[in-house]
């Protein structure tokens, strides 16, 4: 299964940094949007992201130069993927909605086209359920900021064909990025699973006045966060012994948030319009000028972090990937 034209369906937070990865790989992409103000935005955002990184990645300039111009924006969902091979819808996080375009995507794609979803935590048999060809279509979960992070999550639904789940593990690879294979159906995939649960535990910290976000972000990033990018949690849990965890949690689980549903903490907030940086006030203040402050600094920290990873070996390449009967490569 060849792959060598990309359609990315959606401009705005994930879809405009996928693009950008698959451009800068070689691909001629196609991108669209429904909103014309995000589509028009998304050339802008990339020469901005283009910035940060040619700041730590000297002589790539004439790389990046070429790059812009494989992308192309797309005036429509037909004009976008009538030509694609790999198609990533990359919108809302709704589910109705995301339905709706991948409904809409089977009729305009040729019959050989991989169609993928970038959703953050939907299953993909509730999003192939409403499709004719469920055999094509899987989850290829990226993280923001595309463009740096290294893993896409890969899930294939019941139905995906082993073909197609292998010609996306091997185009991913090709864009120089880390598939990893989720071997279960499951909400959240693994990232989100374990993101979440720290973060509810976080929301729950700050509802009850145990510290404040400052306060739980400064110890998060400062403590065991520290450490995360070299050795992950279960590899800890081996280097202090299985005996320390089973100890601990005897006595700290139970006192742990369990909710089922979001916190109070997060309803009211929302309710208030408190929506984050979006809104300019969320469990920070964010003034004009700072998100993009923060966003810089995030960027320009994960280039010095990931460059720091490969020259000790943390972070191989995926041709250095070990590869199991031709499934994913996976993150040692």
């Amino acid at each position: 299964m060849g792959i060598n034209r990309i359609a990315v369906i959606g401009a705005g937070t994930m879809g405009h940094g996928i693009a950008q990865v698959f451009a800068l790989a070689g691909f001629p992409v196609a991108m669209t949007d429904r909103d014309d103000r995000v589509l028009g935005n998304a050339i802008p955002r990339i020469q901005a992201n283009l910035e940060t990184c040619l700041g730590h990645s000297p002589g790539e300039d004439d790389r990046a130069a070429t790059m812009l111009g494989r992308i192309t924006l797309a005036s429509s969902l037909a004009e976008a993927a009538s030509q694609a091979d790999f198609v990533i819808e990359a919108i809302i996080e709704d589910l109705d909605a995301k339905c709706e375009v991948l409904r809409e995507l089977e009729a305009y794609c040729s019959a050989h086209t991989v169609v993928a979803s970038t959703t953050s935590g939907y299953c993909v048999r509730d999003m192939a359920a409403s499709l004719d060809h469920p055999e094509r279509f899987l989850v290829t979960h990226f993280w923001n900021p595309p463009y740096l992070i290294p893993v896409v999550e890969v899930m294939p639904g019941d139905f995906t064909s082993s073909e197609v789940v292998r010609a996306t593990c091997a185009l991913l690879e090709s864009a120089g990025k880390c598939p990893v294979l989720v071997k279960k159906d499951v909400p959240g995939f693994v990232g989100n699973r374990l993101q979440h649960a720290l973060r509810r535990e976080a929301i729950a910290i700050v509802a009850e006045g145990i510290a404040s976000p400052e306060d739980v972000d400064l110890i998060t990033r400062l403590s065991f966060g520290l450490r995360l990018p070299v050795v992950g949690p279960l590899e800890t849990a081996d280097l202090g012994g299985l005996d320390l965890t089973l100890a601990i949690q005897t006595y700290l689980l139970s006192e742990l948030d369990c909710s089922t549903e979001p916190h109070q903490l997060i309803r009211d907030k929302v309710t208030r319009g408190e929506l984050g940086a979006k809104t300019g006030r969320g469990f920070y203040d964010w003034p004009p000028g700072r998100e993009a402050q923060v966003i810089r600094q995030r960027d320009e920290a994960l280039l010095e972090m990931l460059q720091w990873l490969r020259a000790r070996g943390f972070l191989a390449t995926p041709s250095d990937q070990s590869r199991d009967n031709g499934q994913c490569c996976r993150v040692q």
